[in-house]
């Protein structure tokens, strides 16, 4: 069967059309839009109209190209914009009815992170016991155990961290301490959390592979299982926080639209690493779209 998933976050719209037997699929398309539906959002309040706008658009042009592909079904969910935005939920539903997909949900954090897991899965190398799951988002940070023992959303992702502490070009030196410290109390539910392995997933983490691999043109493949050190991380993120907005957006690997807000994602991922006492992470393209798809598309 072919299916499609679709992934809206706070930063970015994700989609998967693939032929799906089980749970093995084989990658037909992918695409990549950046909304930023996230954008000056607090809770309780609307979405930015233009960038609800953009979503919707870009989701039609998705929907399309997932059916002239063969898609039977296809699902959309939602994270941490719409879960928190007054009319989040109203907005995945009218979408749903809009584009006639079999699923569209917006998820709680705990299903959040089990379909990450279910994603990671379908991908990792090595050995799940015992490491933890962490996915970036724009607005929240999911943690988990891959052995599915817990899961924690945490509310704080890379465009809410980049809206609240960053606002020179490039940052000054009291701004990445302040973005560090946010970063420290943010992560303080993990400080007791045993952890053999990081297995980092999602945007922050994928551009952290291609940039350390140089991509001009990037292939999930290279960077699934890559082995990155909080060394290389730490030597990355100080390089990037002394380059204007105008000379990030031109780095092989890192996509512009990415540009403003990566010194925060990795910012994060250099926490999560000091917090559980880890040297080396896993990073993974699959992740949360994955599991949009082999749980909810191909249901």
């Amino acid at each position: 069967m072919i299916a499609a998933a679709l992934d809206l976050g706070s930063n970015t719209l994700r989609l998967l059309v693939a032929q799906v037997d089980g749970g093995e699929y084989l990658d037909l398309e992918r695409g990549l839009a950046s909304p930023r539906l996230g954008r000056g959002l607090r809770p309780g309040q609307p979405l930015d109209p233009t960038a609800r706008q953009a979503a919707r658009i870009q989701a039609h042009e998705f929907v399309a190209r997932a059916r002239a592909l063969g898609a039977q079904r296809i699902a959309l969910a939602a994270t941490q914009a719409c879960r928190v935005a007054s009319d989040g939920d109203q907005f995945v539903a009218q979408l749903g009815r809009e584009l006639g997909l079999q699923a569209a949900t917006v998820l709680d954090g705990q299903a959040e992170a089990e379909l990450s897991r279910t994603g990671i899965l379908s991908r990792l190398r090595g050995p799940a016991l015992g490491a933890v799951l962490a996915d970036v988002g724009g607005g929240s940070t999911e943690a988990a155990a891959l052995d599915g023992d817990w899961a924690l959303s945490l509310p704080m992702g890379a465009v809410s961290l980049t809206e609240a502490h960053l606002a020179g070009d490039p940052p000054s030196t009291a701004e990445m301490a302040s973005l560090a410290h946010a970063v420290e109390l943010g992560l303080e539910p993990l400080a007791n959390v045993p952890a053999r392995r990081l297995v980092a997933t999602a945007g922050t983490a994928a551009t952290v592979g291609a940039l350390l691999l140089g991509m001009t043109h990037y292939q999930a493949g290279l960077v699934n299982n890559l082995e990155v050190s909080r060394e290389q991380l730490e030597q990355q993120l100080a390089r990037l926080a002394t380059l204007p907005l105008a000379e990030r957006k031109l780095l092989p690997g890192l996509e512009p639209e990415r540009a403003d807000i990566i010194l925060a994602g990795m910012a994060i991922l250099r926490g999560l690493l000091l917090v559980l006492q880890l040297e080396n992470m896993t990073v993974m393209d699959a992740g949360l779209l994955e599991g949009i798809l082999l749980r909810l598309a191909a249901a």
